[in-house]
């Protein structure tokens, strides 16, 4: 019922084990374990796969090939590094031709990310691998996935700005 839901989320946003953007937030759980339960998910598998990056849930990127790959829909999906390091994903859905997806280092140059401090200074492989993935999979499965971006390429987004009141114009 709504009221066990709503009481469970209190003891979540209570919880130590809950990430921060939960924490002290009922209602941010609450609404996790919904979009979770739309996706498949149980209640803490939501909590722990569902990030909040600048106000949107997103899905972390091993949690949308879990998604996925559980799905009946999919045959495969294949990840791995070309020679030049470009990351690819191969993805099919049954009954449809095979997918490819790739990001390289002029991707991630073009889109600015290129030595950016963090993963993709630490682990740009790996951040590759994620972003093909991203693409492949929501663009091979929107229905599994529900829309929800991946969380890794969010993160890398820049934060939305106010842009201030809209003229009104009068009819």
């Amino acid at each position: 019922s709504f009221e066990q839901a709503l009481t469970f989320s209190e003891y979540l946003a209570d919880s130590d084990l809950v990430p921060k953007d939960f924490k002290g937030k009922p209602g941010n759980c609450l609404i996790a374990m919904q979009w979770g339960s739309e996706l498949g998910l149980k209640p803490l598998q939501a909590m722990q796969n569902l990030a909040i990056i600048n106000g949107r849930p997103s899905l972390w990127g091993d949690a949308m090939l879990g998604l996925v790959r559980a799905s009946p829909l999919c045959e495969y999906v294949v990840e791995g590094w070309e020679p030049d390091g470009t990351g690819y994903c191969k993805a099919k859905r049954r009954g449809e031709p095979e997918q490819v997806r790739t990001f390289s280092d002029a991707d991630a140059k073009l889109a600015g990310l290129l030595g950016k401090q963090g993963p993709w200074t630490t682990s740009p492989k790996r951040m590759k691998q994620l972003r093909a993935r991203g693409f492949a999979l929501r663009d091979v499965f929107p229905d599994v996935l529900r829309g929800l971006p991946v969380a890794e390429e969010l993160q890398d987004a820049p934060t939305e700005k106010n842009m201030g009141a809209a003229e009104v114009v009068q009819p």
